[in-house]
């Protein structure tokens, strides 16, 4: 039996993400695809597997995914997808021990780092498009061509509200990042 379930997790939400999923196998539903916007699930035995996701160092078809990904097999640990060029999905069953990705607080933090880079690439597109409509709508007006103003600043507040949006996850991931390194700072 298959279950699809619509939902969505931002990049800085990924352990919220991974923690669903846990709980989903533990109700006996074990991912078998996903999609930004759909999980699937087929039925199995409640509790069998835990889940773990990461945002690749390299896109998806690049050969040292495709290496990392036939390691991350050799540790028993199972490949599930992989989306948007880097996020994987792995999942290895409860009885095998403990699954964990990040093996030390430098993984960890070099993960965040990923995430924020990728969340800053995204933020700065967004900015260049707010900033291009602007001078584009100031442009037409100076030359006679008046556009529907109120089309404009829907637009654009649609724009902004996404680029805030992404600077509160860029926030958020930031502060990730500082607690890692303080943390390691405390242990070095």
């Amino acid at each position: 039996m298959r279950k699809v379930i619509h939902r969505t997790f931002m990049a800085w939400e990924h352990e919220k993400e991974e923690n669903w999923l846990n709980e989903m196998a533990a109700q006996g539903w074990n991912l078998v695809d996903t999609t930004p916007f759909r999980y699937v699930f087929e039925q199995g035995t409640p509790g069998e597997y835990q889940y773990r996701l990461e945002l690749l160092a390299h896109g998806r078809d690049s050969e040292e995914s495709r290496t990392y990904v036939r390691f991350m097999e050799e540790t028993g640990a199972e490949y599930i997808t992989t989306y948007f060029n880097g996020w994987a999905y792995f999942r290895k069953r409860v009885a095998d021990g403990p699954f964990e990705i990040f093996s030390d607080l430098d993984s960890k933090l070099q993960h965040f780092e990923r995430i924020r880079t990728l969340l800053l690439s995204i933020t700065v597109v967004e900015l260049l498009v707010l900033v291009s409509q602007i001078a584009c709508f100031v442009l037409s007006r100076e030359e006679g061509r008046y556009g529907s103003m109120g089309v404009f600043v829907g637009a654009m507040l649609v724009i902004l509200a996404i680029t805030i949006f992404l600077g509160v996850g860029l926030a958020r991931v930031h502060a990730q990042i500082r607690r890692l390194r303080r943390e390691r700072e405390i242990h070095e």
